[in-house]
């Protein structure tokens, strides 16, 4: 890709190989309805599915509530959660690619972690 081309917004291919593919881990509320986690880790690219509950089921039924969990290595520890379709938007600025289904993001920082969280 030459200089003409990163002026025109043109973007080279991005290499998804290395990327984690994020899945979901499921939890039950105090009045027994699932919901699905993912987990964001810092320093960590990531691919996140945009409708999660599109491929996965808990007893054959569609989970309508998901979390994105936000985990620190600095920290060594959870730092927050967020509603995960709210944190989808605001994660948009760290995507290196997107696909009709997911969405590639960067390794993120501690700081841009904790922005996602409201810290």
């Amino acid at each position: 890709m030459g200089l003409f081309d990163k002026l025109k917004g043109k973007k080279g291919i991005v290499d998804w190989s290395n990327a984690y593919i994020a899945t979901p881990n499921f939890y039950g509320k105090p009045d027994g309805t699932p919901f699905g986690a993912i987990a964001l880790t810092e320093g960590t690219e990531t691919v996140l599915l945009k409708s999660p509950w599109e491929k996965y089921l808990v007893d054959g039924k569609v989970v309508s509530e998901w979390k994105l969990v936000l985990v620190s290595t600095t920290k060594d520890t959870i730092i927050g959660d967020a509603d995960y379709f709210m944190a989808l938007k605001n994660i948009e600025k760290y995507a290196l690619d997107s696909k009709e289904d997911s969405i590639l993001v960067k390794g993120l920082s501690l700081s841009e972690l904790e922005s996602l969280a409201g810290l």
